[in-house]
């Protein structure tokens, strides 16, 4: 019996330890799935309360990351004052909570409605209240499970870290399918439910992982024993876990608003950089990673003597290859960066510690670009600054032995260069920094010309000198797309037409420069909304622009996201509803949805019509128009860029253009003027929980 016995225990032993591994594997993996599929869900359902603004998704990167320290935090005490069987039961309470109290994913009620000051405090309550329990619960697992997997006897338990490589494969995974695949193909009530039912499958997992631990000979025995048994932590080991991971955490943030704001503003141009942050964790935490350590340290060297060259002699490299310089080079540091920290990383007694100074330095990487920056600096200067820190994490920097006072007088030395940065940059006033983006006002064409630039767009142009170099005086001409004559004044003079030659109340959404004030006939009543308030003062500033004082100097301006604030118009008061709030091609979707037409619809006059300025370098939009639309009832007109080298010579720029009403009667289009009535395509309407952002840009491409 005996002897049959211990046969059955081994048998027993060795099927244990053959599942421990692929158990372990797929359940971090489904885990850090989860956990990079919320994010861009969450946000999505965010955006339309504040007008798709960029600063959304800075703000939801440090709300996670200060979530994933909370819950490496948890894990650490878990491991470190608990004995496994009691840390298993704890952890397990927690997800059966979560999932029967938190799930599906929602907007917690209470936040219908942002605030028009304090937006990243609101937007942090927000997300605290509506994901912060889900996210906390999931983003534990990765450091628990793998201190548990150090204690299951399994060949490889005594260096766990590659299971970290697993986790952000999981992570790569799921930052890829949901642009690609999961938006597409998903509404964000199937997104939500299905996040759930993948939850409950992440429930049973851990499970399944805390059976694997707890089944070994002695698991129950407290787990600070290994810890007291270990080399001791050092304060040195430590700052350089947060530094190392303060630089590439910060730089992702820094190197995407850079790209976004003076590259190229590319729709879903933000998963890259994501996507190769996560990759550097996926090589540097394998066994034999490779790409080795000495081959980053190189080109990290020499992309940044190529980027310093290029920049110092204003090399035209074209955008795709200064955007491919910009992401190698961001690459390189991070892959240095990564791989110092995975140098220093401790035994496995020490596990959940590392992880939770790590991302201690990963919080204030992401604070000081996503929350600090944008109120210090006036451009995206925190991400020169964080390629010089870049260089500063190589081992031959970190190497250097330096005296108290000479330590001492470097640091002041850097302090005192960050003040005076700071300081000339709030002295700037050809840049002004919101939470909303970065604004440029600069003079264009040999400065006959100011223009307004957010990101790499121009949102309005104003001529300030003759071609003889004279001052230009009196009412000024509107360029750019607001010209006389192009599709926007047309479209607004079609409407003018059929209602004796005069409109009645008008909802402008989107200021820009104010170039739309001057298409204001005498006796009309136009209102403009904007979302950001630093625009409308560029806008109203005589001595940037002068469109709204000279031509509408009493105009009224309504502050917030047009999707809320034209809510507060009475239905049925408005002849026209122009929407032109797109920025720096990066679109605010929710202006195009149905549930956004629907709302236009009803604050309508009968015999009112809805303009919709669609210029786009990435995105065929046109036809989502017309297909939404037509999901009311509605008719839709076309008219399409004519660009020309004349138009272009004088800064005319010919906007796409579409008009929408209910009838074919509610406007008058002369058949010179190339408008054409749209036809329904074979698009799928755009909903507020679903926009096929993707099919627009291959319809573009095509």
């Amino acid at each position: 019996m005996d002897g049959s016995a211990a046969q059955t225990a081994d048998r027993l032993q060795t099927r244990r330890l053959a599942a421990t591994l692929p158990v372990y594997v797929a359940t971090i993996f489904v885990s850090a799935f989860l956990l990079f599929g919320i994010q861009p869900m969450f946000a999505k359902m965010v955006l339309p309360k504040l007008g798709g603004s960029p600063g959304v998704w800075s703000v939801a990167m440090v709300f996670f990351q200060a979530v994933l320290l909370a819950g490496y935090g948890y894990a650490h005490l878990l491991v470190s004052r608990l004995t496994l069987r009691r840390a298993a039961l704890v952890h397990l309470a927690l997800m059966i909570v979560v999932f029967a109290i938190s799930l599906p994913i929602h907007i917690a009620a209470g936040f219908e409605r942002p605030p028009q000051q304090g937006e990243v405090f609101w937007l942090i309550g927000l997300f605290a209240a509506s994901v912060g329990l889900p996210f906390f619960a999931v983003a534990a697992n990765g450091p628990l499970l793998q201190a548990w997997f150090a204690r299951t006897g399994h060949s490889h338990a005594a260096d766990p870290y590659f299971l970290y490589a697993a986790s952000n494969v999981g992570s790569f995974l799921s930052l890829i399918a949901y642009p690609f695949v999961i938006e597409p193909m998903l509404p964000l009530a199937m997104q939500a439910n299905a996040w759930a039912w993948g939850f409950a499958l992440l429930l049973a997992g851990i499970a399944a992982c805390a059976g694997l631990a707890i089944g070994v000979k002695h698991s129950d025995a407290p787990t600070n024993l290994d810890v007291a048994a270990a080399p001791p932590v050092t304060n040195a080991q430590r700052f350089s876990w947060v530094a190392l991971a303060f630089v590439p955490s910060g730089l992702l943030v820094a190197v995407t608003a850079h790209i976004s704001t003076d590259v190229a503003a590319v729709p879903l141009l933000w998963v890259v950089p994501l996507a190769l942050f996560l990759l550097t964790f996926v090589i540097v935490f394998q066994r034999r990673p490779i790409l080795p350590h000495r081959w980053m340290l190189h080109l990290q060297l020499a992309l940044t003597a190529l980027l310093v060259v290029a920049s110092a002699a204003k090399l035209d490299i074209g955008w795709i290859g200064t955007l491919a310089l910009h992401l190698g080079l961001f690459f390189a540091t991070a892959m240095v960066a990564h791989g110092e920290l995975v140098k220093r990383r401790p035994g496995a007694a020490h596990l959940t510690e590392f992880y939770l100074w790590m991302s201690f330095g990963g919080v204030l990487g992401g604070l000081f670009c996503g929350l600090l920056a944008p109120m210090m600096f006036n451009s995206v200067v925190e991400y020169p600054i964080l390629l010089v820190a870049g260089l500063l994490c190589r081992p031959g920097f970190t190497a250097i032995r330096m005296s108290p006072r000479v330590r001492f007088a470097v640091a002041v030395a850097g302090v005192s260069a960050i003040i005076g940065i700071v300081l000339g940059e709030q002295r700037r006033t050809d840049s002004v920094r919101s939470f909303f983006g970065v604004h440029r006002v600069f003079e264009a064409g040999d400065g006959r010309f100011r223009d307004l630039a957010h990101g790499t767009t121009v949102h309005g142009t104003q001529r300030i000198r003759n071609d003889d170099g004279s001052v230009v005086t009196g009412r000024p001409e509107p360029l750019t797309y607001y010209f006389t004559g192009g599709g926007i004044a047309d479209g607004i003079d079609a409407l003018r037409r059929t209602r004796g030659r005069m409109l009645g109340k008008v909802a402008a959404v989107g200021v820009g420069t104010g170039s739309l004030a001057c298409q204001i006939k005498p006796g009309e009543n136009w209102s403009f909304y904007e979302i950001d308030p630093h625009v409308i003062g560029i806008a109203t500033d005589p001595a940037r622009f002068s469109f709204i004082s000279q031509c509408a100097p009493r105009v009224p301006f309504v502050i917030g996201d047009a999707r809320l604030t034209l809510g507060d118009a009475a239905p049925g008061s408005l002849d026209l509803i122009v929407i032109d709030a797109f920025s720096s091609d990066a679109i605010p979707v929710h202006l195009l949805t149905r549930e956004a037409i629907g709302l236009y619809l009803s604050r309508l006059a009968p015999g009112g019509a809805m303009l919709f300025h669609i210029s786009n370098r990435h995105m065929d939009l046109g036809p989502v128009v017309a297909a939404t639309a037509n999901e009311h009832g509605l008719v839709t007109w076309v008219r399409d860029s004519r660009q020309t080298e004349e138009l272009t010579r004088e800064r005319k720029f010919s906007p796409l253009v579409a008009m929408v009403a209910r009838k074919p009667g509610d406007l008058s289009f002369p058949e010179s003027e190339n408008w054409r009535l749209s036809e329904p395509a074979a698009v799928k309407p755009w909903r507020d929980d679903y926009a096929d952002v993707l099919g627009a840009i291959m319809r573009k491409s095509r």
